[in-house]
């Protein structure tokens, strides 16, 4: 959905790096699931370079000539989701949210779509944050109503209502989910109820050029079982490791790595 053209329309998406880390880690997604939702290993090779150049996925922002979308006016339009899809997720155990989200971004178009962007987005950050539609405007967020008897609940548990306010509005109302929000953020809870925006993240930056320095190989034809070893770039031989064996590996299996380590040169 376009804000623009406050309509359905086709897009491009473009992901780039707004900074370029000290080390890169690369994960090779080797791991699947077959037809009839059984995981299986990818027996494939892939050529890793010694050296690669990021430096042309850097972004930049806004080009000359673009501009950014426009926050939706007045309603959105109506989700329409398969709920049989969004239950038979949630009866293989996969949070509602993160249902609707597979459901809504593969546009309906079956189980076996929607199984496949849970499992190539199940490590995000927001997985299982409440479902939002793109393009919904941001200011509906900052009307935010906390439920009063939840915020009741997380004050007898010696948390100040702003405390209790800001993590139901990161979770949606949620009392549990609020509560496991306060524990693993309690560096922002001091700041709970202060007019000051807390100061953006530092993050080093640098060139784009990295040099593979590590990489962790998974020995066996299964995903159930296996043993992964690692080999490390050591004063400029590779070194393998496998478990408490170290030795000089004189031909590295670079091209069956799983995650690859890059550090910036």
């Amino acid at each position: 959905f376009s804000t623009a053209l406050n309509a359905k329309t086709t897009a491009k998406k473009t992901t780039r790096l707004a900074t370029f880390p000290d080390y890169l880690l690369l994960h090779l997604k080797k791991f699947t699931m077959r037809e009839d939702w059984t995981p299986i290993k990818l027996d494939v090779a892939v050529d890793m370079p010694d050296t690669v150049d990021l430096s042309a996925l850097r972004g930049l922002g806004l080009r000359e000539g673009e501009e950014p979308l426009p926050d939706l006016q007045g309603d959105p339009p109506p989700v329409q989701l398969n709920m049989e899809t969004v239950q038979s997720l949630t009866d293989m155990g996969f949070p509602l949210e993160s249902a609707k989200k597979a459901v809504y971004f593969t546009q309906n178009q079956g189980l076996e779509q929607a199984t496949n962007w849970i499992m190539e987005h199940i490590g995000d950050s927001d997985f299982a944050d409440p479902f939002v539609p793109p393009g919904m405007n941001k200011s509906s967020s900052q009307a935010f109503t906390p439920n009063e008897e939840a915020v009741e609940m997380i004050g007898n548990m010696g948390f100040s209502r702003a405390q209790a306010v800001k993590a139901l509005k990161a979770t949606d109302n949620n009392v549990e989910r609020a509560v496991d929000w306060i524990f693993s953020h309690a560096g922002e809870m001091d700041s709970a109820g202060q007019d000051s925006p807390p100061a953006p993240p530092e993050f080093r930056d640098g060139n784009g050029v990295y040099k593979l320095v590590a990489f962790i190989s998974h020995m066996g034809s299964s995903t159930m079982v296996g043993h992964y070893v690692c080999h490390i770039l050591r004063d400029g031989h590779w070194v393998i490791y496998n478990d408490e064996k170290v030795a000089l590996s004189e031909n590295p299996p670079q091209q069956l790595g799983y995650l690859y380590l890059y550090r910036r040169v």
